[in-house]
């Protein structure tokens, strides 16, 4: 398997507004490392503070109210570097309120730096529960999805948001493109379950697209889909527009964090004494067309 160029780009400041946990490595505590690892600068923005993943079954912490991430939001735009963000990358949200207050950021950013983008990880649910707060998924499909340059739903969030079953890669790739015409150019689908104990991932366009499998891991592991955001996010910032080559670099990242956290029997991704080798993975998944 190749190896794919690195190119020597500016840093470039991301705003990552998504979940906090003390231990452990979702929302923001995957993306701000993989991110930084990748030379870019994170303006960090928490959307809950929780004590670790509530899939530990007891957690302790609260939501950060819609009104307080607003504030935090609106304080950004008060010291008027809206111009020098890059990228905006948001999940999980405590409450539906929230997708307002990012709703008003993406536009004013985007205004202030046409070249900006907004990437969207849709977090409601997963294996056919949503996990989230009544309201979330709404706002999300309603305010946050026709802002979106790009979107990256697992395979149930897909199913929820085009409306229809997702089941093999051909289902996926129609599923997306029903979300293209809503908004964004980029679906990227995760997560979806392939027969012979393999996963895929997808990178959809209205004209092309494009999968990357890797062997299935059937235990919990958190933090999944935020880690591979914020790394493909990461690496299409490097190469903007090469929607193929994030989606390797990305796709081959998680498999190199899957399987240093099976070695390690973690429900938590063994992410810090990896993190070079997940952010610049030594061999490359191959990509086929769908």
């Amino acid at each position: 398997m190749a190896r794919l160029l690195r190119f020597p780009v500016p840093p470039m400041n991301v705003l990552s507004i998504q979940s906090a946990v003390a231990y452990g490595h979702v929302g923001n505590a995957a993306a701000q490392p993989a991110l930084h690892c990748l030379g870019h600068t994170v303006w960090r923005v928490d959307t809950v503070t929780f004590s670790n993943h509530p899939g530990h079954g007891k957690f302790a912490g609260q939501v950060r109210p819609a009104a307080e991430v607003a504030a935090v939001l609106q304080g950004l735009a008060d010291l008027g570097v809206q111009d020098q963000c890059g990228a905006i990358l948001s999940g999980y949200l405590g409450e539906a309120a929230t997708a307002e207050a990012i709703a008003k950021t993406v536009t004013q950013v985007k205004r202030a730096n046409p070249q900006s983008v907004y990437l969207l990880d849709p977090v409601m649910g997963d294996a056919g529960r949503v996990y989230v707060r009544d309201g979330v998924p709404d706002a999300m499909a309603k305010m946050l999805l026709p802002l979106a340059d790009m979107i990256a739903p697992n395979a149930f969030e897909l199913s929820l948001l085009a409306d229809q079953p997702v089941t093999d890669k051909d289902s996926a790739v129609a599923a997306a493109r029903r979300l293209i015409a809503r908004g964004p150019s980029l679906v990227l689908a995760t997560g979806l379950r392939l027969e012979g104990g393999k996963v895929a991932t997808l990178a959809v366009t209205e004209a092309e697209a494009h999968a990357v499998t890797a062997p299935w891991l059937d235990r919990p592991v958190f933090g999944t889909g935020d880690l591979f955001g914020a790394l493909f996010l990461g690496h299409w910032l490097e190469a903007p527009g090469d929607a193929v080559r994030a989606l390797r670099l990305a796709a081959s990242g998680m498999a190199e964090a899957i399987a240093a956290t099976e070695a390690a029997g973690s429900l938590e991704r063994a992410l810090i004494p990896n993190l070079e080798r997940i952010c610049h993975p030594p061999a490359l998944l191959p990509a086929e067309r769908v």
